[in-house]
């Protein structure tokens, strides 16, 4: 039976136990066994001969393979170097957790209008906008603002953090999520915020199963490809569009994607596809 740590932060893993049990409860049958293990647990070493290796707990430790649950490229580059399989990998993790990063990567494609956040960085000429930490996840700290004084109050949140300042998207409120696993698009979700523009699913957003136009379809299979020739293969991230009037744009990719509004709009076991598909890798 081989074992695979499932690697978080130890916030994060607080309120990600639901995801825990569906990980292990999907893993039984596959011979896996899975491993929670917090990044505080960890410590990192090198040797005299410049080798790589890990210590869980104080213990020298080698998992089968690592589940990346934390957004820290740091340690997926150390474990990858001790020539343990990570999902996702380190590249992803680098691109997707900065969206400064993420939008040089995909340069040329389709996006809001965005300037990188910093404390000299001019004020808007033009309102409403975005504003945004470069880092944020599940909708934090992610303001519209109609005026200078908003915009002034939203950067007081943000920085010293680096940040994004974005225009406001045509149809704000809605986005799409792509789930794409190994390559592979499995599914669209579309959500919706009941208030407000911020429509992620533990903010209350309402999400609906939602077959990919041509179009959508097109563009995430563009994204897909970006990140396989650059030696960073998607294992299992979710693509995120927003809408203007001409059509979907680019809101981001998603590295340690969520699963519960897939479960809450469909069938799709997506945890089990996950697993299945490492199990035939490792």
């Amino acid at each position: 039976m081989k074992t695979i740590w499932l690697l978080y932060h130890i916030n994060d893993l607080n309120v990600n136990r639901d995801y825990v049990t569906t990980m292990r409860k999907s893993a039984k049958p596959l011979d896996l066994t899975i491993k929670t293990v917090t990044l505080d647990q960890l410590t990192l070493t090198m040797n005299e001969n410049g080798m790589p290796g890990v210590l869980l707990k104080g213990k020298p430790a080698r998992p089968d393979a690592v589940i990346s649950r934390m957004r820290d490229p740091l340690y997926s580059r150390h474990l990858e170097a001790m020539g343990v399989p990570v999902f996702n990998g380190s590249k992803v993790c680098e691109i997707c957790n900065d969206k400064r990063y993420t939008y040089q990567f995909l340069k040329g494609m389709p996006m809001p209008r965005t300037t990188f956040l910093t404390a000299t960085t001019p004020m808007p000429t033009r309102y409403p906008q975005v504003v945004k930490p470069a880092c944020s996840h599940g909708g934090d700290r992610v303001q519209e603002v109609k005026d200078i004084l908003e915009y002034q109050d939203a950067v007081e949140t943000v920085l010293p953090e680096a940040g994004l300042v974005q225009d406001k998207t045509s149809k704000p409120g809605y986005d799409l999520r792509v789930y794409v696993l190994f390559g592979k698009i499995v599914a669209g979700v579309m959500r919706h915020s009941k208030h407000g523009m911020v429509s992620n699913f533990k903010q209350g957003g309402e999400v609906s199963l939602h077959t990919l136009t041509r179009e959508e379809t097109d563009l995430c299979s563009e994204v897909i490809r970006r990140f396989e020739e650059a030696g960073a293969p998607l294992c299992f991230a979710g693509v995120d569009f927003l809408y203007e009037k001409e059509g979907p744009v680019i809101g981001e990719v998603e590295d340690v994607v969520g699963s519960r509004m897939l479960y809450k709009a469909s069938d799709i076991d997506i945890v089990a596809m996950y697993l299945s598909e490492i199990a035939r890798r490792i």
